[in-house]
């Protein structure tokens, strides 16, 4: 469109301010449906333990905290400092865990994340990211993330889907005007599911309390 300017990633200043103005600014510890789809993400996990797995974008810690049990260490990570901190004080309880602040895609990578996380990582998650990222950030995102796993390791995806297209679809905004400058949730995982590295493993998308999501699983080519 003549004038418009590219969709920049929502920055992490941004989120800081709601975290700050609001704890548990979406309700991710007491909502039903977030409740529902943390369970439903979670279920997803394929069975056994993993040695290191990194979640990108842990909020308050409510997922985190159904990561855990499946994990000999798990990096939670946010953009948002003081999300990290309030998940951090909701898993006090959890020594296994470790928590950092973490801006995607600059700091995913392997010099940057913690020397404690094993690299490469057996499991990366990322729950409620990607439509807030450009579309040239998620493109890195994704490139980054694949990079992260081990051959053989997932990655498990999980976004609210704000359009009524499936998960085939182009990404496309909710009011119907195509511009590649919108990246909606199943758009979001079909930038993955586009890459050659990932192999997808199985998904679904779920509808729960007048909302849907849509959740995917991954496997790193080896």
């Amino acid at each position: 469109m003549p004038g418009s300017h590219p969709r920049t990633s929502m920055s992490a200043e941004h989120f800081d301010k709601v975290y700050r103005s609001k704890p548990d600014p979406w309700g991710t510890l007491h909502k039903p449906y977030e409740q529902e789809k943390f369970a439903d993400t979670a279920s997803l996990l394929p069975t056994g333990r993993f040695r290191s797995a990194l979640e990108i974008g842990c909020g308050v810690g409510a997922l985190t905290r159904l990561l855990a049990p499946h994990c000999d260490h798990l990096l939670a990570t946010d953009c948002s400092a003081a999300a990290v901190e309030q998940a951090r004080n909701n898993c006090t309880d959890l020594p296994h865990l470790t928590f950092a602040t973490l801006r995607v895609p600059d700091e995913l990578d392997a010099k940057s994340l913690p020397t404690r996380l094993a690299s490469p990582v057996d499991l990366i998650v990322m729950s409620e990211v990607g439509y807030y990222l450009s579309p040239a950030d998620l493109d890195l995102t994704a490139a980054r993330v694949a990079a992260l796993l081990r051959p053989g390791g997932y990655v498990l995806l999980a976004h609210w889907v704000h359009d009524e297209a499936g998960p085939e679809s182009e990404a496309v905004p909710a009011t119907g005007a195509a511009t590649p400058e919108i990246v909606t949730g199943h758009g979001v995982h079909k930038v993955f599911r586009n890459r050659a590295d990932l192999r997808p493993i199985e998904g679904r998308t779920g509808h729960r309390h007048g909302n849907s999501y849509r959740l995917d699983l991954f496997q790193r080519m080896v």
